[in-house]
């Protein structure tokens, strides 16, 4: 009799083993998908902050642009800035009313970000003075 209750309890054993296991696998999935999910949507951020730092850098070139040609004509150009960070720059000079609009687009892979800028510059001194920063 020893010997029976001994082996029932060994195979009503199992199948508390084989669960518990099943459990613990599934939590390692559920804490792998979070992960994934987790790293996914900082990456998105990550890019986002990337083009709005490329969008500033391009505010940043064009000012100096005028501030070494007062006279500058409107213009529109791109470049890189990083590895992956691709910059258009737009100039619209006012020679009249003394003032330039500046529209910057950074983009990194899918993400776009937009600033625009107006400057004054001074006709006699060319100084270039910054009226308004806006994220568009």
């Amino acid at each position: 009799m020893l010997v029976r209750k001994t082996k029932s309890k060994g195979i009503t054993m199992l199948p508390l083993v084989i669960m518990i296991g099943l459990i613990i696998m599934e939590l390692g999935i559920a804490i792998a998908f979070v992960a994934y999910w987790a790293n996914s949507s900082s990456n998105g951020s990550r890019l986002a902050q990337e083009a709005l730092l490329g969008a500033k850098a391009g505010i940043d070139d064009a000012i100096l642009r005028l501030v070494r040609d007062k006279d500058l004509d409107s213009t529109q150009y791109v470049f890189t800035a990083g590895t992956r960070t691709q910059v258009s720059v737009t100039i619209n000079n006012d020679l009249l009313n003394n003032q330039a609009t500046i529209n910057s687009v950074g983009t990194v892979l899918l993400r776009q970000k937009k600033y625009q800028a107006v400057v004054s510059i001074n006709p006699e001194t060319a100084v270039v003075s910054l009226i308004s920063l806006t994220e568009i």
